[in-house]
């Protein structure tokens, strides 16, 4: 009888060490599982903290950890775009600014020349102002995304682009090129928006006086549903037309590979396009939707003139996609 005790005893003390044993393994079984997604979560952060904003966190079979994860995911991906855009503008801004400072220096050197300082100050004036306007229209471009940004006040584009000529006509005369301007028939009161217009036409000139060659002329044609301003120089676009607008992209190491992803950033956001019409000579087209004083849009112009359009717009401007020097 006592021996029997005995087994029994002996069998319970077994059947508890196995069900300890067997606890202790599941127990770090476990703590392992949920120790791992721990631990790569915080190599993640560590990456984070050396500056490597691409690290991401994997998944794992914690739903909690995951949720973790993903909102860890989602936060750098939020400050990945923020920094982006605080880059593009810095750039953007610079290249703006390089073309009015180049035209505002000129413009001082040429009144050292002149006993009179009177027009060349006012001169200096309006080129400030320019500068101004420029880094309000690079500031609006490089707003955060999802914010409402203000609406640029419409100009007629033929006054715009008088202002263009007369602006830029100094530059290319003292090159020893010219600069023509062609409105067509285009109505006094169709108009643009005309800051972002302007900056837009600024890029592409300064396209055409740092790589172009020759005249350069500016021609407006009026669709009845859009406006499409061709800048044409007599020069050749060399390179691959598909990478011609990719930001940072140069052809020969000239330039800084923004201004016509810029460029073309503007004309998107106001609701056009810009494309590369012909390689030689070098055509770049601007399409934009046209507005009639008063707000009405094209429609209401063709009601008014019973006149219709040339045809499709994007027929109208050539076939290509993004292109530039």
């Amino acid at each position: 009888m006592r021996d029997r005790i005995l087994v029994g005893w002996a069998l319970l003390l077994g059947v508890a060490v196995l069900a300890l044993t067997v606890a202790v393994l599941v127990a770090r079984r476990q703590a392992r599982a949920l120790a791992a997604p721990l631990e790569d979560l915080s190599r993640h952060c560590r990456a984070v903290t050396g500056g490597d904003l691409t690290a991401r966190a994997a998944p794992s079979a914690i739903g909690e950890i995951d949720q973790v994860a993903r909102t860890h995911n989602e936060m750098l991906h939020s400050l990945a775009e923020l920094l982006l855009r605080e880059r593009n503008f810095t750039a953007n801004a610079s290249h703006q600014l390089r073309t009015p400072l180049t035209g505002l220096q000129l413009t001082l050197e040429a009144g050292l020349e002149h006993d009179d300082t009177r027009p060349v100050l006012e001169e200096a004036l309006a080129a400030t102002r320019r500068l101004h306007h420029t880094v309000e229209e690079v500031l609006r471009l490089s707003g955060s995304a999802g914010l409402p940004q203000p609406v640029a006040p419409d100009r007629p584009v033929t006054g715009l682009l008088r202002e263009t000529e007369e602006r830029w006509h100094g530059l290319f005369a003292r090159e020893g090129r010219r600069l023509e301007c062609d409105t067509g028939e285009v109505p006094d009161d169709v108009r643009v928006p005309g800051g972002p217009v302007a900056e837009i036409l600024g890029v592409l000139l300064d396209n055409a006086r740092v790589h172009g060659h020759g005249t350069v002329r500016v021609t407006v044609r009026d669709l009845d549903d859009a406006l499409a301003l061709d800048i044409a120089d007599e020069g050749t676009a060399d390179g691959d037309s598909a990478r011609l607008f990719e930001r940072g992209h140069t052809e020969g190491g000239a330039g800084t590979g923004i201004g016509l992803s810029l460029a073309r950033d503007l004309a998107v956001s106001l609701g056009g396009r810009l494309s590369l019409a012909n390689r030689a000579p070098t055509t770049f087209t601007l399409l934009l939707p046209v507005r009639a004083a008063g707000g009405h849009g094209a429609e209401d112009r063709n009601e008014s003139d019973g006149r219709r359009g040339d045809g499709d717009p994007q027929d109208e401007a050539g076939q290509g996609g993004p292109g530039g020097r």
